[in-house]
């Protein structure tokens, strides 16, 4: 019987996105992350002949600030599923998506070598520990009022959290059968390319919840913002008042801190 082979990468990301050059919690980018784009203009000219002109701009990409819902058929697996009520009390809850860039799709920075924080995070709650949202007028998202202070006892580290997102491949392409890391990430992203082209279905993203679990208690796990302007835009409120865009969303000095709003939630029991 063949033995199953994985390959686990960081992060991925596809697109413009790679030509993000401003490093996370740079204080200069204020809601999003841009690029450099330059055209080179050619026309004709109303006396005759043709013309060329340089056109270099920097354009803003879509970040957290801009986004206030994901469909769910993004998700593909959660880990419990909703309302298990035996989950093993020596597991970590998580969350899998489709697309194996999702997680730092909006991302407004680039990455630090293997290090890219997820523009999205994944906590779990006991029910003493939060409230239902109340008005939500205005607020394009659902929302809980987090009753643990500081939220710090409950939430991730923020610093740490590029360490609980990575890509999942059901194959090894590291570029040696007997090698447990690839020689550089460029073999490993060719060879992804060349599984996906096969197979779109060989690789997924996933994000992991870090917080130790306590048997026989009752959680609700919820999939919230990691950045400041991707709350504040949860919550109606304007995600450009967010010190930078890379701030995190439990830092200190925010309005409503109290509040996250939320994209996805799911409720699950641990065994005894």
């Amino acid at each position: 019987m063949a033995i199953g082979t994985y390959t686990f990468l960081p992060w991925l990301r596809q697109g413009v996105a790679n030509n993000i050059q401003s490093a996370d919690l740079d204080a200069s980018v204020k809601t999003r992350a841009s690029v450099a784009v330059s055209l080179n203009i050619k026309g004709s000219a109303g006396e005759g002949g043709d013309v060329a002109a340089p056109v270099n701009k920097n354009v803003a990409l879509y970040g957290p600030g801009d986004i206030v819902g994901i469909e769910s058929r993004a998700i593909i697996k959660t880990e419990p599923l909703n309302w298990i009520t035996n989950f093993e009390p020596n597991y970590l809850c998580h969350i899998e998506f489709y697309d194996e860039d999702f997680p730092w799709r909006y991302t407004p920075a680039a990455p630090a070598g293997s290090r890219l924080r997820p523009w999205v995070t994944l906590i779990v709650l006991t029910e003493a520990e939060f409230a239902e949202g109340g008005n939500i007028s205005g607020k394009p998202l659902p929302f809980i009022d987090i009753k643990t202070n500081p939220l710090t006892t409950v939430f991730p580290k923020a610093e740490e959290l590029w360490a609980w997102a990575h890509v999942h491949v059901n194959k090894n392409i590291a570029g040696n059968q007997d090698a447990p890391q690839a020689p550089d990430i460029n073999t490993a992203l060719s060879q992804l390319q060349s599984v996906l082209a096969q197979n779109a279905d060989e690789a997924y993203s996933r994000i992991v919840c870090p917080r130790k679990l306590t048997p026989n208690e009752r959680y609700h796990a919820f999939l919230i913002p990691t950045f400041e302007t991707g709350r504040l835009a949860g919550l109606g409120m304007n995600p450009d008042d967010a010190p930078h865009a890379t701030f995190s969303a439990w830092g200190e000095g925010r309005p409503a801190p109290a509040q996250f709003p939320f994209y996805y939630r799911w409720f699950f029991r641990l065994a005894r």
